[in-house]
C-alpha cells in the first residue's frame, strides 16, 4: 500500500508558524490541533518501536478504567535512551511552540487504543511489529481521515469502524483539570499531576476495579430478608416488602404496632438493561469532550462556520460509556436531596452489535443494525430508605456524558412524607404499617442537577417505596441469589432503560 505524505487537507488544516508569530487559519483551532497533534504522533509512532510498546504499556495501566493514555501524566515519563514521550513527539513537530499550543490549547488531550471488531486492543497490539494509524473524532464532509508516517492514508464513513491496527486522538472524559484555588474544580492548562482528578471514583483506574471485571462478579451477600419478606408480605399493594426489610414488620402488626429502622440495610443498584433505542442514541454522538478545550470554539459556533464539521460521532473512538444517574430522594432537610452515581461500562457488555465486513487491504465494518441488549450487574449502593426522612418515591435522571461543560438545572418536586413515627421506650419508631392512621405529609423541595451539554439523555425512572423487590419465583437462574432457589426482581424502565434497585445489607 502506498501513503500519502502530505496532502491539502494537512497543510489546510495544520497550525502554520512563521518566525515568531503564530497563524492559524480559518477552521477551528481546536480541529487544527487535534490533526496537527494525530499527524505528529503517526509520524512519531511510525518511526519508533520503543515508543509503541511505552504507549501500549501505559495504555494496559488503564490509568482511568478504560485503555487511555491521559497526555499530562505520560508526557514525561522515560521511554528510551534519557528521552521522554515529549522529547520524542518533538523530534516530529515543527518546533517547540507548535507542541506547546497544542498543550495549551487541548489541556485533557489523550492518546486512546480503541476495542475494535477486528480484535485489535491494547492486549492484542503486538507492539513491535505493528505500526498503528492514528485518527481522531473530527469528522469531514462525513469522513474520519487516518494519519500514516505525517500523512493522510485514507479515510472512511463515520458509520464505519476501521479494521486496522489503529490509535485514537482525543480529549479525556473522565478527568479534569482543577483549579485548587477555586472553591469548584474549572478546567485550565497545568503540567502537574496534582492538578488533575477523577469526575467520579467509578472512573480511578489506579485505584478501582476495571469495569469488564466488575461487571461478571455476582452481588454477594444476599439477605435473607429478601425472601422474607416476599414470603411475608407478598406483592400485594396492601402490604409492602420494604416494611418488613427496613422496619420488621408483618402482616399481624397492624395499623398500630412498632417498627424500628434497620440500619444495616441500604439500596442497591444491582442490574440495568438498555434498550435497542437506547444504544441509537448513545452511538449516535453529537460531541465530544474536546470541544470545550481551553480556547476552543463551541460546538454550535463550529457546526455554524464550518458545517464541513461535525465533532465525535464515531462511538468506536470513545470507548467506555460514561452513565451519569442522578437519583432524587427529595430528603426532607434538602441536604443530599439528590446523589449522583456513575457506570463505567465497554458498550459491548451492554449491547451485541452484529457488523458486516468489507475492504481489502484495510478492512472496515459495518453495524447492520442488528443489536441485541444485554443485562449488566452494577452493584451500586445508594442510601438506606428511611421512610420518615426520605420521600416516599424516588426518581432516577439517566444519561450517558459526553462532554465536561456543564449546565445547572434547578427544579421543584412535591413528595410524600410518611407520618407514622413515634417514640417508645425503645426509641423512634414506625407506627403501623404503610402510612398508618396517620395523614401522609406533602412537602416541595427545590434542588439542582448538574448536567453536561452534548450528553444523551436517558429518560427518567420512578421507585416507590411501596414497590415489590421480588414479584415471583422462577425456574429459571438469577445471578443474585443461590444456585436452585430463582426469584423475579421487581424492574423499573422507561423507552431506553430497565433497571432493578432492591435493599442489601451493607456488610
Amino acid at each position: 500500500m502506498g501513503f500519502i505524505s502530505c496532502s491539502e487537507d494537512i497543510v489546510k488544516d495544520r497550525l502554520v508558524i512563521e518566525g515568531n508569530i503564530q497563524k492559524r487559519n480559518v477552521i477551528p483551532p481546536v480541529v487544527a490541533n487535534m490533526n496537527s497533534f494525530s499527524e505528529i504522533l503517526s509520524k512519531a509512532v511510525a518511526a519508533n518501536p520503543a515508543l509503541r510498546d511505552f504507549l501500549k504499556t501505559e495504555a494496559l495501566k488503564t490509568m482511568d478504567n478504560d485503555y487511555d493514555i491521559f497526555y499530562l501524566r505520560s508526557k514525561n515519563e522515560i521511554v528510551t535512551e534519557g528521552k521522554s514521550f515529549r522529547d520524542i513527539l518533538l523530534e516530529y513537530a515543527v518546533n517547540e511552540e507548535e507542541l506547546t499550543g497544542i498543550e495549551e490549547s487541548l489541556p485533557l488531550l489523550t492518546i486512546y487504543v480503541p476495542e475494535l471488531p477486528s480484535g485489535f486492543d491494547a492486549g492484542t497490539w503486538d507492539a513491535k511489529n505493528e505500526i498503528p494509524y492514528v485518527a481522531n473524532p473530527v469528522i469531514k464532509n462525513d469522513s474520519v481521515n487516518f494519519y500514516y508516517d505525517g500523512g493522510i492514508a485514507f479515510s472512511i464513513k463515520r458509520n464505519e469502524i476501521p479494521g486496522c491496527p489503529t490509535l485514537v486522538v482525543k480529549n479525556n472524559e473522565r478527568i479534569w483539570l482543577k483549579d485548587r484555588s477555586a472553591s469548584t474544580p474549572t478546567l485550565r492548562s497545568s503540567s502537574g499531576d496534582d492538578d488533575y482528578e477523577f469526575i467520579d471514583e467509578a472512573f480511578d483506574g489506579l485505584k478501582s476495579q476495571p469495569a469488564s471485571l466488575r461487571a461478571f462478579l455476582p452481588v454477594k451477600n444476599v439477605s435473607p430478608l429478601l425472601i422474607a419478606a416476599y414470603n411475608e408480605m407478598g406483592t400485594s399493594p396492601a402490604y409492602w416488602q420494604r416494611d418488613h426489610i427496613y422496619y420488621g414488620m408483618t402482616k399481624q402488626t397492624g395499623s398500630t404496632g412498632f417498627g424500628y429502622l434497620n440500619s444495616q440495610m441500604w439500596e442497591k443498584i444491582v442490574s440495568v438493561k438498555f434498550t435497542n433505542a437506547a444504544y441509537k442514541k448513545m452511538a449516535d454522538q453529537g460531541s465530544d469532550a474536546f470541544v470545550t478545550a481551553k480556547n476552543a470554539l463551541s460546538i454550535v459556533a463550529i457546526q455554524t462556520a464550518h458545517p464541513e464539521y461535525t465533532i465525535g460521532d464515531c462511538l468506536w473512538t470513545e470507548g467506555h460509556f460514561e452513565i451519569k444517574i442522578d437519583i432524587g430522594i427529595n430528603n426532607l432537610t434538602g441536604f443530599g436531596a439528590t446523589i449522583t452515581k456513575y457506570i463505567d461500562v465497554h458498550p459491548r457488555e451492554l449491547f451485541d452489535v452484529e457488523y458486516t465486513k468489507s475492504g481489502g487491504l484495510v478492512p472496515v465494518y459495518t453495524p447492520t443494525g442488528n443489536v441485541t441488549s444485554k443485562t449488566y450487574y452494577p452493584d451500586i449502593a445508594l442510601i438506606t430508605w428511611d421512610l420518615q426522612n426520605n420521600g416516599f418515591g424516588w426518581k432516577f435522571n439517566i444519561s450517558e456524558q459526553d462532554e465536561q461543560t456543564t449546565t445547572t438545572q434547578t427544579a421543584t418536586v412535591t413528595s410524600e412524607y410518611a407520618a407514622n413515627f413515634g417514640m417508645t421506650a425503645n426509641g423512634l419508631g414506625k407506627i403501623g404499617l404503610n402510612f398508618g392512621t396517620s395523614a401522609k405529609r406533602t412537602q416541595t423541595n427545590t434542588y439542582t442537577l448538574v448536567t453536561s451539554q452534548g450528553s444523551d439523555d436517558l429518560g427518567t425512572l420512578e421507585l416507590a417505596f411501596s414497590d415489590p423487590v421480588i414479584t415471583s419465583t422462577s425456574d429459571r437462574p438469577n445471578i443474585l441469589f443461590p444456585p436452585g432457589v430463582y426469584y423475579n426482581l421487581f424492574s423499573i424502565s422507561n423507552t431506553y432503560v430497565e433497571m432493578a434497585v432492591i435493599p442489601m445489607p451493607k456488610y
